[in-house]
């Protein structure tokens, strides 16, 4: 297992009108270092999280990442803005949304991904330790790109946006879903390589959606996600 874990806490105040949920834009987030010679940082703010990175690759039975992340139980529907990209390797350097069974490097995950040259798609792999596929080229973005990612059981479905407001299923490799090994609590998240070891990446995300945080009695926010608003 090769991975350092940073957990970083934001706090957010939500209102509710007397219902035990709200939307929360800000939570505590964990940050890993998955794999060997991984080198990153996050920059978390109440609404926005950007992420550095000077890796080698997501692919193979191994990957390599800085990855900032939420543990969840149950399924989900996460979806986050990407304001600005700069990847160090244009064509195979890799970020978006992902979802592991955890932070060891060889872990079964889900990835949609985006890279310069070659396009966006979602690339899985679907056990530990197995091979990342497809290995195609994905289909071309917008700037500012809208991800989002659902989870149902172990099926995992990949939405781009022009607008976050109007979806589609991300096309490219195999298509818009993956079936993974996957069994709860997982983690969930932002990642970011650079496929070269010798220049850094970095990303931002923003305009978040699906994320709830419990509100406690009399103010007090729970330091620790317990559940994720599901979309209609």
């Amino acid at each position: 297992m090769d991975w350092l874990v940073r957990r970083t806490t934001v706090g957010c105040v939500a209102a509710c009108m007397g219902a035990l949920m709200a939307v929360c834009h800000a939570a505590p987030w964990s940050t890993a270092q998955i794999g060997v010679d991984t080198q990153g940082d996050a920059t978390i703010e109440a609404d926005s999280v950007a992420i550095t990175a000077t890796t080698g690759d997501i692919w193979g039975p191994a990957d390599t990442a800085m990855y900032v992340y939420q543990e969840a139980s149950g399924d989900f529907d996460f979806s986050a803005r990407v304001a600005d990209y700069q990847p160090a390797n244009p064509d195979w350097g890799k970020a978006g949304l992902m979802v592991r069974q955890s932070v060891d490097a060889d872990s079964a995950n889900a990835f949609i991904n985006l890279t310069g040259n070659n396009g966006l798609k979602l690339i899985f792999r679907p056990t530990t330790a197995a091979e990342t596929g497809p290995g195609d080229a994905g289909v071309s973005y917008p700037d500012q790109v809208h991800l989002r990612m659902t989870r149902a059981g172990g099926l995992v479905t990949a939405f781009t946006s022009p607008d976050g407001v109007s979806w589609s299923e991300a096309g490219g490799g195999t298509g818009p879903s993956a079936e993974i090994a996957i069994t709860d609590p997982v983690v969930f998240g932002l990642a970011l390589s650079s496929n070269d070891p010798a220049v850094e990446a970095g990303i931002t995300f923003d305009m978040f959606g699906g994320l709830a945080t419990p509100v406690e009695p009399q103010g007090k926010l729970a330091v620790v996600w317990s559940s994720l608003k599901a979309r209609e």
